[in-house]
């Protein structure tokens, strides 16, 4: 299952006016329970990497910004300028594309002591500084 599907999955429902991902905590440790697929209270990079996967549709390798916003405009269309932005983030390289190199890189971003394993304290961290971001960017910062 990808994060983005994920993070759509344990948001209630929301508005692009009332964008609210409080308590970040919260939202953050459900949404690293669903990406630790072995539950071994760590993240690696292949769990990672399969959430990311269901968005390539036509199986090339790559994440267009089309697959990936077309996925999630289907899910919950609401949340489109959401999608753009998390989109953006992922493509740690701007190059309009997702591919390896930008799992990668965005993995390293999320593991902070750069063990090669993304602890669930890491992943919550990372989440919470990101979904505060992106609250305040979509009129939610309440």
């Amino acid at each position: 299952m990808s994060i983005v599907y994920i993070i759509l999955l344990c948001l209630p429902a929301l508005s692009l006016a009332q964008l609210n991902l409080k308590p970040y905590n919260e939202t953050a440790a459900s949404l690293f329970r669903q990406t630790d697929t072995n539950m071994d209270h760590n993240v690696d990079k292949a769990e990672l990497h399969a959430s990311f996967m269901g968005y390539d549709t036509d199986g090339d390798g790559r994440i267009t910004r089309h697959e990936y916003t077309s996925y999630v405009d289907t899910h919950v269309p609401a949340l489109s300028p959401l999608s753009h932005a998390l989109y953006d983030i992922y493509d740690v390289d701007g190059d309009h594309h997702l591919d390896e190199h930008d799992f990668v890189n965005f993995f390293s971003l999320i593991d902070g002591n750069g063990n090669g394993i993304v602890s669930e304290a890491e992943f919550i961290r990372y989440w919470e500084i990101l979904f505060t971001d992106l609250e305040h960017l979509h009129g939610g910062g309440r």
